[in-house]
């Protein structure tokens, strides 16, 4: 989920004006989407089903080294799952915060799928707001990020990293991230279809890039089809937030999982 300095894609003047999504909760999406059937979902109204989701575990990497499973980071307001990162005031732990996260089952390899997700953010300097795909083998370094949000800003990244992209030194053939200017404190549906030969990504239902594959002798340039992925959603922090800058959420109004209809894929 590592960053390019250079802003590959900037599509904020696609976003002006649009108020499909706003700060309100609205039941306005389509759920039942032209060429998609909906196979899984979860609006969250009953707040965190622990059947179908895992608090994601604490680990030595920066998403999640502060992740703890204490009930105040999952909150249930409004019909959103709301994922907490706060100072830690708990006895007997050393780490400075804690933060929540979600993971279950993805994308499967081979498979043609679009997942959305629909949040918004309540922000705070220090703090990053992921929804991102991560392989369910861990020893590889690939990620599809649909949305990764950066303190304060006033925009949205979405992208892609792997083996080609940085070890590789290939972030820009093709441009693997992009910058998208839209309003994360609003309501926003993020998705991601992936195909054999590409990843397309969307915000409120624009299309914003397409990630496709190339021929190149270099390996690894497309990874993403070979893998099995699990869906990762939450909040780190910096080492340096400072404390009063917190809490900082993550309203989650619903996930879904969509599959080609039949004879259409």
């Amino acid at each position: 989920m590592k960053k390019n300095t250079t802003l590959l894609l900037l599509t904020a003047l696609l976003f002006t004006g649009m108020c499909s999504c706003t700060g309100q909760k609205k039941e306005t999406d389509e759920k039942f989407r032209a060429g998609w059937e909906l196979v899984w979902e979860d609006d969250f109204d009953e707040g965190l089903n622990e059947t179908e989701w895992t608090k994601i575990p604490r680990g030595k990497r920066l998403m999640d080294r502060y992740m703890s499973r204490n009930d105040a980071l999952y909150l249930s307001q409004e019909g959103n799952l709301v994922l907490r990162a706060m100072e830690n005031s708990v006895p007997n732990d050393t780490m400075p915060f804690l933060t929540g996260g979600i993971t279950r089952g993805g994308l499967k390899a081979g498979a043609v799928a679009r997942i959305e997700v629909k949040v918004r953010v309540n922000p705070a300097e220090g703090a990053t707001h992921f929804l991102s795909l991560l392989p369910a083998d861990r020893s590889k370094h690939i990620s599809i990020d649909l949305m990764e949000h950066f303190g304060l800003d006033q925009f949205i990244y979405q992208s892609v990293s792997s083996e080609y992209t940085t070890t590789g030194g290939m972030a820009e053939n093709p441009p693997s991230s992009s910058l998208v200017g839209v309003n994360p404190t609003q309501y926003r549906i993020y998705g991601v279809e992936k195909y054999p030969d590409s990843l397309v990504f969307f915000v409120d239902d624009l299309r914003t890039r397409k990630y496709p594959r190339i021929l190149t002798d270099m390996p690894g340039q497309f990874p993403f089809d070979t893998q099995d992925f699990q869906l990762f959603l939450g909040i780190r922090l910096n080492k340096d937030t400072d404390t009063a800058n917190l809490p900082a959420d993550l309203l989650i109004d619903w996930v879904r999982i969509y599959k080609p209809k039949e004879g259409i894929e």
